[in-house]
């Protein structure tokens, strides 16, 4: 096995590609029932991108974050702006870094996994982008999101701690690969 099938650049199976599709619809349906504003959003989408990770490896969960956020952004009808699809590139790859290859996910894993994200992509990134946007000064968003994301880590945490653990999700895991 080379580097590059080690970390999921491989063809999928039917059943994969399947799975695959449907775990995106997932996610941009659960992203459509968000909570807040366009500046403070929280929603469940974490667990099908850590999901996507865990199953799917570096290689899909990036091609999949870009595909989904540019469709999500068509379904809610705001511009697009490729920053947030940096971010969402950026989620998948540290969640497919953490989570790809182990079988059980420990509770640190979760803790520093949730916590680069939260604070690199989500607090730093994000609030960029949305002070780009709306032609406001970054640190204003920022403390508005820091709010939100003091709330939001530790849900995040027990959640993907879980889910990635719950031997009857796993057991849903298809043969991804051929």
């Amino acid at each position: 096995m080379n580097y590059l099938q080690k970390w999921g650049l491989r063809p999928l199976s039917l059943k994969g590609m399947t799975y695959l599709a449907i775990l995106m619809a997932l996610e941009i349906i659960i992203g459509r029932f968000s909570i807040g504003s366009s500046s403070v959003r929280f929603s469940f989408t974490f667990i099908v991108i850590a999901l996507i990770a865990k199953w799917y490896g570096p290689f899909w969960s990036t091609g999949v974050a870009i595909i989904v956020d540019f469709i999500a952004t068509l379904f809610s009808g705001q511009p697009y702006f490729p920053g947030f699809a940096l971010s969402a590139v950026l989620v998948s790859l540290i969640y497919s870094v953490a989570f790809f290859k182990p079988s059980h996910i420990s509770w640190l894993r979760v803790l520093v996994t949730v916590a680069i994200i939260t604070i690199f992509v989500n607090l730093l990134l994000n609030s960029w982008w949305v002070s780009i946007i709306a032609q406001t000064p970054f640190s204003y968003f920022l403390g508005l999101r820091l709010g939100k994301n003091l709330i939001s880590y530790p849900i995040q945490v027990i959640l993907l701690y879980w889910v990635l653990n719950n031997r009857t999700i796993q057991s849903f895991k298809p043969q991804i690969f051929k």
